[in-house]
This record gives C-alpha cells, sequence and structure tokens, in this order.
C-alpha cells in the first residue's frame, strides 16, 4: 500500500484566491504610481512649453509696444464674440522683428527672427477663440517702392499666429488721461493629460510708451 508524503504542500483554493487579490492590488498601486509618475513628467514639460510661448508672445507685444508711435495706439475687441481690450493696434516707428513658437507640434521651440512691418505699417495684435495673431501688410518683391499706386496694388495683409494657447489676453491704459504705459495681462492654458485640469500660466507687465508723438529715440 502507497503512502502519502505528508512533506509536499500545495495551495489551497483560498491560498489561490488571497495571492491572487493581493497581487492585484499590488499591480494596481504600480500602474497608479507609474500614472502619477508619467502626469507629473507630462504637466512639467508642458508647463515649460507653456511658459516659453508666454514669455515669447509677451516679449513681442513690449516690442511692438515699444515701438510703435504712442498715440497711434488703439484698445478694443476684434470682434462682438471677443473679450472686451483683446484688441490692439498701431502704427509702427521701425521694423519689428519677433519671434514665434511652431504650432504644428505645439512644443514650444522658436522660430527664427521675422520681419512683422516696416516703420510707418499698421500692425494689429489680437486674440481670435484660443489664437494670439498678428496682422501686418506686405509688399510684394519687385514692387516699385516710388510708385503709390503699385504699391498700394501690391500690398497685402499676412497673418501670423504667436500663440496657439491664449485663454484670455487684456490690454489696458494705465492711465486714461495720459496713456504713457499699457497694462498688458496674459493667461496661457494647455492640457497635460486627458482626465486632468489643463496647466496655466499668468503673464503680466506694464509696458512704457518710449515714442508718444514721434519716432524719435527715447533717452532716460
Amino acid at each position: 500500500m502507497m503512502k502519502l508524503n505528508k512533506s509536499k504542500k500545495a495551495f489551497t483554493l483560498i491560498e489561490a484566491i488571497i495571492s491572487v487579490a493581493i497581487l492585484s492590488v499590488i499591480s494596481v498601486g504600480i500602474l497608479n504610481l507609474m500614472r502619477d509618475g508619467m502626469y507629473m513628467w507630462n504637466t512639467g514639460i508642458a508647463k515649460m512649453a507653456l511658459t516659453t510661448e508666454g514669455k515669447i508672445t509677451m516679449v513681442m507685444i513690449k516690442k511692438a509696444i515699444q515701438q510703435c508711435q504712442g498715440t497711434t495706439i488703439r484698445i478694443s475687441r476684434f470682434n462682438s464674440n471677443q473679450p472686451a481690450n483683446s484688441y490692439i493696434s498701431m502704427i509702427l516707428t521701425e521694423p519689428l522683428y519677433i519671434r514665434t513658437t511652431i504650432q504644428r507640434c505645439r512644443c514650444g521651440s522658436q522660430t527664427d527672427a521675422i520681419t512683422v512691418g516696416a516703420a510707418g505699417s499698421p500692425v494689429e495684435i489680437y486674440q481670435h477663440n484660443n489664437y494670439l495673431r498678428v496682422v501686418y501688410p506686405e509688399v510684394k518683391p519687385g514692387t516699385d517702392m516710388g510708385d503709390a499706386d503699385e504699391v498700394e496694388a501690391n500690398t497685402f495683409y499676412k497673418t501670423l499666429t504667436v500663440s496657439a494657447n491664449v485663454e484670455s489676453i487684456m490690454f489696458s491704459f494705465v492711465d486714461s488721461k495720459k496713456g504713457r504705459a499699457v497694462n498688458v495681462a496674459g493667461r496661457f492654458s494647455k492640457w497635460a493629460w486627458h482626465d486632468r485640469k489643463p496647466i496655466a500660466v499668468f503673464l503680466k507687465e506694464t509696458v512704457v510708451i518710449k515714442r508718444m508723438h514721434s519716432a524719435g529715440y527715447f533717452h532716460n
């Protein structure tokens, strides 16, 4: 008669169920930890890109205000669907060179300097939905600049998107009576994770108008 070897132990059904339950809890914890880590990583990268984009946008606006004739500045709205004071226009006193972000990948990388208008050219900056746009005139190459009619016929307007993540932008004169400076406040936001709130960056700056009545240079 064969004897059973009692020294060999095996898992019972209850033990197996408990083991699976413990492994499931551990697996869920590890997955949540990895998910939180990915969220923090993506949020950090997105916030850096968004901050870069916001700073590029504010520098562009600051340059435009400082390189225009102050008395030509107009603050309004692009249309009735846009927020009040989300539009500013001006006439430049010298060519404006700006940088923008590459919007195809929204990675916050910068483009080379772009010429936006020339001395005497009008420039419009405004929010349209979540885009901040710059509109400026450009003359076709080969145009006889001495012929006013030809210049007018060959002038077209270009639209440049500086930021695609503008939640709100607002322009206002610091002193409505004198209009010597402009307050610029912008809130930029983008999604970093599908089921979390979008990250946001708020930037504000007061820009002193350097050339109020003429194209002369500003001296401290």
